[in-house]
């Protein structure tokens, strides 16, 4: 099994709090994540999401999921379609 990274492609990290404003993941578990087992990936995914809560949380699972259904997110796809 793969697990698609919840990068969401809104890589900006919270001075204070460490955490990415896109997929709510610290600087450390974002170093990590392609050492993690599949297990450990999933358990990361539960965590990030649960530091989420109303839009913030809505809009990370919908660009997650369009990540895993089409291998980018929205950002990356308007992004490719700007250049």
């Amino acid at each position: 099994m793969s697990i698609t990274s919840p990068c969401i492609s809104v890589c900006v990290t919270d001075p204070t709090s460490d955490l990415c404003y896109g997929c709510a993941r610290t600087t450390s578990e974002i170093k990590k994540w392609s050492s993690f087992s599949d297990e450990e990936k999933l358990a990361n995914i539960e965590k990030q999401r649960s530091r989420m809560d109303g839009w913030q949380l809505e809009s990370f699972d919908k660009a997650y999921k369009q990540k895993i259904e089409t291998g980018l997110s929205p950002i990356k796809e308007q992004k490719l379609q700007d250049e």
